[in-house]
């Protein structure tokens, strides 16, 4: 029998729940004061950390701390292309003599001198295969490198724009024949002139004096 006056509740139970005790009210305020706390701290961390953001401050790094490097993949220089066979027309062959006047006793040192007048790198065969040093007199041609060659090669430089390549030949003071034949006269003293070849550049002619 239910006590009269009292009002029926629908539930499990039949009575209406029992009001907290005032203990659990404080508990309650005390845990909800906290978390307001939590949350005002954690606003103004997060409010420091965007100014800091913004004022561009970083974290100084510790003494004696070594510096984080990134390292990339070196790229190798790239590969200079090979040079081309030299334009005859930017090729010049010169002759040269160590002196302008020989005594009877001295034997003239020769040289060849070719230059790359061109704005590129080029090759040039600059082996015995493609040289000759001649000595004329007038009309009379004396001396040839080329007639008693003992073989000959080929010899490939890259030449840069404006540098040259030199060869030298020093002169028995002897005449010679195509073939090698076998020639008795000797040069007398007189005014000689020197060419130099290089394939199909021939230089410029360059007279000197045998006493």
């Amino acid at each position: 029998m239910e006590p009269a006056g009292r009002p029926r509740l629908s539930g499990s139970s039949g009575y209406p729940p029992r009001r907290p005790s005032p203990a659990v009210y404080r508990r309650r305020r005390l845990v909800a004061a906290i978390l307001a706390l939590l949350v005002v701290a954690g606003l103004a961390v997060g409010a420091k950390a965007v100014t800091d953001a913004l004022a561009g401050n970083t974290p100084e790094a510790k003494a004696g701390s070594a510096p984080a490097v990134q390292e990339t993949a070196s790229t190798p220089p790239p590969t200079a292309a090979p040079a081309a066979k030299c334009d005859e027309k930017a090729v010049s062959v010169e002759a040269a003599t160590d002196a302008k006047t020989y005594g009877r006793e001295q034997k003239p040192a020769f040289t060849l001198v070719v230059r790359n007048d061109g704005d590129a790198p080029c090759k040039v065969n600059v082996g015995t295969s493609q040289m000759e040093f001649q000595v004329t007199s007038a009309s009379d041609r004396i001396f040839s490198s080329v007639d008693c060659q003992d073989g000959s090669e080929d010899l490939l430089k890259d030449i840069a724009p404006g540098a040259e390549e030199k060869a030298s030949f020093t002169w028995d003071r002897i005449r010679s024949m195509p073939g090698c034949e076998a020639v008795e006269a000797v040069p007398g003293p007189g005014t000689y002139t020197l060419t130099t070849k290089l394939g199909s550049r021939t230089s410029p002619p360059s007279t000197f004096v045998l006493e």
